[in-house]
């Protein structure tokens, strides 16, 4: 049984089952809910492309035509409000796929990330201009938590619309501190996508190495979730048989 097991998490290499098939029959209904989730401006990002991704997606009716329904929201960037609106996503959505985005400005790629560490700056003011008054996520929790999806699957998924790359680093600010607390939150599928700050063509100057657009970070975000959830259902599939 043990072999078994292991010969079947190699071939999941997308999402972990992890209670969908409950979940779906529960809500008497085969739409895949996904909770999407983007980030407002916050000191040294007046704009946070990731408000214009979460937006795109939420409406886009491609994921209706596959059985996908979006829950979309944009977190405030406020050490004190994290915990408690992600905890409120994941109950009134009760998703089957947590899906977070933030921006690494800084980044020329987009970045799946695999884990969130323990850790928090405090040297670095959120949206209300205040510092966090701790330097762990939370006190006496793991050193580290991992996504619950396979990155490098991912990032095959992701990587024709643009470029993309597998990270082991998701920072120490609030991206970092919304994965934590939201793996500790719930079983389902989640992680967490860093993209970087999108920069159209400069007519008549050229750059090593341009940013993708805005546009090709969406297509990815969105490849990445159609991925996730036909992963999602394969292991449902596999489960009745």
């Amino acid at each position: 049984m043990p072999g078994a097991r292991a010969s079947r998490r190699a071939h999941l290499a997308i999402a972990p089952r992890l209670g969908i098939t409950l979940r779906m029959a529960m809500r008497n209904s085969s739409d895949m809910v996904v909770l999407l989730t983007g980030f407002g401006a916050f000191p040294g990002a007046r704009t946070n492309p990731t408000m214009a991704i979460v937006a795109a997606l939420g409406r886009s009716r491609r994921f209706a035509l596959r059985g996908v329904r979006i829950e979309a929201a944009i977190l405030p960037v406020v050490y004190a409000a994290t915990e408690r609106e992600a905890a409120r996503l994941i109950e009134q959505a009760s998703p089957d796929l947590v899906v977070e985005l933030g921006l690494a400005a800084r980044r020329r790629h987009v970045s799946v990330e695999t884990r969130a560490v323990n850790r928090v700056s405090p040297l670095r003011p959120d949206a209300a201009r205040r510092f966090s008054p701790a330097t762990t996520v939370v006190a006496g929790g793991p050193a580290f938590r991992r996504s619950r999806w396979s990155a490098p699957a991912l990032v095959a998924a992701m990587r024709p619309a643009a470029p993309t790359r597998v990270s082991i680093d998701a920072g120490d600010y609030l991206c970092n501190q919304l994965l934590y607390l939201s793996l500790g939150m719930t079983p389902v599928p989640a992680g967490f996508i860093h993209v970087p700050r999108p920069r159209g063509r400069i007519p008549g100057r050229r750059v090593k190495w341009p940013r993708p657009s805005l546009l090709a970070v969406t297509r990815s975000v969105e490849a990445a979730i159609l991925a996730l959830c036909a992963g999602a259902r394969r292991q449902i599939g596999r489960a009745h048989v």
